[in-house]
């Protein structure tokens, strides 16, 4: 199912990873996650993360549990970005992608049913410019726990 998040009362800015995590109740660790599109902005006391391999890349492929631990370290705005979630058992070479998912210009989210991006994958997260949240996904349990927590989410299907 697709949703998208405006103007909710449980995340002080677009997109806060660290609340999208607390809806999925810790099942965001059963995946790998391919980063791409990434623009951010960063809080003074987190300048640190400058220097972190996961912001110094264009496309980053790594697993739930490092993803984890660095939102919640760092207290980061996304303003744009797709997290995209890919079971554990596919790998992927980064330098080889067969689809680059993009969310700034990507106008397919807003025309008829949106698909995640990336073949084979679970779900996506889009950052969309710092305005709004998208989760495409595919998991019913994601789903569920996710229009639990943001109970203002509205399904995402033209």
């Amino acid at each position: 199912m697709n949703f998208i998040l405006e103007d909710v009362k449980e995340m002080k800015y677009h997109t806060d990873l660290k609340v999208i995590f607390e809806a999925f109740q810790g099942r965001q660790v059963e995946f790998n996650w391919l980063i791409t599109d990434l623009e951010y902005v960063v809080n003074s006391e987190s300048r640190k993360i400058e220097s972190h391999p996961i912001v110094n890349q264009d496309i980053i492929f790594i697993t739930g549990e490092e993803l984890t631990k660095f939102i919640n370290t760092y207290e980061i705005q996304f303003i744009w970005g797709v997290f995209t979630a890919i079971d554990k058992s596919i790998n992927i070479n980064v330098n080889q992608l067969s689809v680059e998912p993009y969310a700034n210009g990507n106008k397919s989210f807003w025309n008829g049913h949106p698909v995640i991006q990336y073949p084979n994958a679970v779900l996506e997260i889009v950052c969309w410019d710092s305005s709004l949240t998208l989760l495409l996904s595919e998991d019913d349990d994601i789903d569920d726990k996710f229009q639990d927590y943001f109970k203002s989410a509205k399904k995402l299907n033209f």
